[in-house]
């Protein structure tokens, strides 16, 4: 990406940690509420908002405008609809099983991000008033997803990256082609909760649209092993723990818990550098990686 970058004329920086998406910038806080009877009021207040609003428009670039359904009218909710049909995930916080709605308006092309994955992502976020509460329709650079609310967490590695175009014979600036688009709605445990964040009060279902325009790949521990590989298919990375010691792999230097390192234990000794990872060994009639088995160093 030498050349100077602009997607859709980016002008503003990327700010996915700001009032859009980070967790807690230490804005006002209220006496935390049981999570179960505060989900229990959500809700609903959700689904009256997926039943009794319809998608207006998508234009090209999936600028969504989303409105309240007219007394009378025979516009279909986003409930209902099946341009885009609306789909969901089930997701613990706090113990208390929670919904989190969502549309998939493009998948994407490229690869998905895990949890902590570094992501450059333009996105909007509004209140079920549809009062919008910030906007970021020009990212210019990446940032983590470990630092954003629990809701990007949960649903944006569902998505896919694009394809970057930077063709230096034609006029048109650089740019992302066939990124995931989609929307989601999230009960405030998956937002802010209890924290009042610019105009978003406590306890604060609220939605987003997003473009995921591309994905940037991360070790987070250091351990010369990339999150994405820190886990099994199907088995989220913040649940894989090979040695049980409540520390997931991807966050863990040691994962087999066997006092050495994962790190000098994929190490290849002939060049001193990190085996890729479909090439660590396996101890000598071993069946698994040797960084995952506590009786092999």
């Amino acid at each position: 990406m030498n050349r100077n970058f602009k997607v859709l004329s980016l002008l503003t920086a990327f700010v996915l940690v700001t009032v859009g998406c980070k967790k807690d910038d230490g804005a006002s806080i209220e006496p935390p509420r049981d999570y179960g009877e505060q989900y229990a009021v959500e809700k609903p207040e959700i689904e009256d908002y997926l039943k009794t609003h319809y998608i207006a428009s998508v234009d090209a670039n999936f600028n969504v405008v989303v409105e309240e359904i007219p007394d009378g009218s025979d516009e279909v909710s986003i409930w209902d609809q099946t341009d885009y049909p609306l789909q969901s995930k089930e997701a613990t916080y706090a113990d208390v099983a929670h919904t989190l709605y969502y549309i998939v308006f493009q998948e994407g092309v490229g690869e998905s991000p895990t949890r902590a994955d570094e992501v450059f992502a333009a996105y909007r976020g509004f209140r079920l008033d549809d009062y919008q509460f910030d906007y970021n329709p020009y990212p210019d650079g990446y940032s983590s997803l470990a630092g954003t609310i629990r809701g990007w967490q949960e649903l944006i590695p569902l998505f896919k990256g694009g394809e970057y175009v930077d063709n230096p014979d034609s006029p048109d600036p650089a740019h992302f082609e066939n990124y995931g688009a989609g929307m989601m709605f999230l009960p405030s445990a998956y937002g802010y909760y209890n924290t009042s964040q610019a105009n978003i009060p406590p306890y604060s279902p609220i939605v987003f649209t997003f473009n995921l325009y591309d994905v940037r790949f991360v070790d987070s521990d250091g351990d010369g092993i990339l999150n994405r590989y820190e886990t099994e298919d199907g088995i989220d990375i913040k649940d894989y723990d090979t040695d049980g010691d409540g520390t997931p792999n991807y966050l863990d230097s040691d994962d087999d818990g066997d006092g050495h390192s994962t790190r000098t234990e994929i190490t290849n000794p002939l060049t001193d550098e990190p085996y890729d990872f479909e090439d660590i060994p396996t101890c000598e009639g071993g069946t698994i990686k040797k960084h995952l088995d506590p009786n092999c160093n």
